[in-house]
């Protein structure tokens, strides 16, 4: 099951996780090459997945070489509902050589984890308790791109875009302008998303002030997420083997005839691509339906292909349009470090989706959803560049 249907399901799995003990864990000063934090809302239907995964981090542990004298790998995580504490844990060797995650810190749930006052305490921690010359970031939770809910933290009741922290009753996301506020300028080479549909080109543009770097999915993700057991000692390395990951996941569900979306971009470039989108969208003629668009989304909103939806605005019988289109071309191709598209759709229909038109990203279809959403989505970094110069 996927991580959107395992959504949909509602069924709470209790985490096998344990919590660790009230003292914080004196920590080592000594800087490593790299530190890769992987921040795990599973406070949802997602616990025992999270439990599978982190077994998968605990398996590559023998495989990340330098773990634990020159690249750090730490678990922030909250592993399920009735949790009464997160934890900050550090893949460490036992006595007896094998390995497991070692609490540093325990935080109270008074606080949510998709809170961004809890992040930014949990990334200032992360500089004082494994300092390194470069920082990782995986995002591990439930997602639905920049679609939000429209409320603050706090009110009770908050959906918002990235996360799922339930506990007591209420359930908190952390809307994508809030993510980005949270996650410090440049803190983190790289950001990647293991969870569903944050590869949204909205989302990359929000956050290209934020790393160098950014992988995810445009679609659903399945709950078991990315391979840890492969990916993770590419994403560690002192120099991250970033487009290696992305293909070790791509070929990880391809040879399980599953469906399977996965772009690598890097962020610079990425004010040029949405220049080069302006000037088609104030150039050409905004397409009336979306037909023939790759719909990416299973959400209420839907999400289409970037890069088709872009197309539709010109008549590439116009020299100017044809120009525009290669500029625009050209700049997606720039950014683009990796991508991969099964043919399969999470309906589990074949040839659903064309790997030839897949650009990478998914894009939303101004006037698609409802008045909130557009008011909302005319604040975005994206929609203000693009479509309100």
């Amino acid at each position: 099951m996927n991580r959107f249907l395992t959504l949909l399901a509602a069924t709470t799995i209790l985490s096998l996780l344990s919590s660790c003990g009230e003292k914080d864990e004196p920590y080592r000063q000594t800087s490593v090459s790299r530190t890769v934090l992987i921040y795990a809302v599973a406070s949802n239907n997602l616990s025992s997945d999270l439990v599978s995964d982190r077994n998968e981090m605990i398996q590559a542990a023998p495989d990340i070489s330098g773990l634990g004298s020159d690249v750090r790998v730490l678990l922030y995580s909250v592993p399920s509902q009735s949790a009464t504490e997160a934890t900050l844990a550090e893949l460490s060797p036992t006595p007896e050589g094998d390995w497991t995650f070692k609490p540093l810190k325990t935080y109270g749930r008074d606080v949510f984890s998709t809170d961004p006052e809890r992040m930014r305490e949990v990334f200032a921690d992360l500089r004082v308790k494994a300092p390194a010359d470069k920082y990782g970031l995986i995002f591990w939770s439930h997602g639905t791109g920049w679609i939000p809910a429209f409320s603050d933290h706090q009110v009770p009741g908050i959906q918002k875009s990235y996360g799922m922290d339930k506990y007591q009753g209420v359930t908190d996301y952390c809307d994508i302008d809030e993510l980005a506020d949270a996650v410090p300028d440049r803190m983190f080479d790289y950001i990647w998303f293991d969870l569903c549909y944050m590869m949204g080109v909205e989302v990359a543009y929000q956050l290209r002030g934020k790393c160098d770097y950014i992988g995810g999915y445009p679609t659903e993700d399945w709950s078991m997420g990315m391979n840890y057991e492969t990916t993770l000692p590419l994403l560690v390395a002192p120099e991250p083997d970033l487009v290696g990951a992305g293909k070790a996941f791509y070929d990880y569900y391809m040879s399980r005839n599953m469906a399977v979306t996965v772009t690598v971009v890097k962020t610079d470039g990425l004010e040029r691509l949405a220049q080069t989108a302006a000037d088609i969208y104030a150039y050409g003629s905004e397409p009336t339906n979306p037909y023939g668009l790759m719909n990416y989304s299973r959400l209420r909103i839907p999400l289409y292909d970037f890069g088709q939806f872009t197309g539709k605005w010109l008549d590439l019988t116009d020299p100017q349009a044809i120009e525009l289109k290669s500029a625009f071309d050209s700049a997606l191709d720039d950014i683009t470090l990796y991508s991969g598209c099964s043919t399969k759709n999470f309906n589990g229909s074949e040839g659903a989706f064309n790997p030839d038109q897949y650009s990478g990203f998914s894009c939303y279809f101004p006037g698609s959803g409802d008045a909130d959403t557009e008011t909302y989505y005319s604040s975005l970094d994206w929609s203000r560049k693009v479509f309100n110069p």
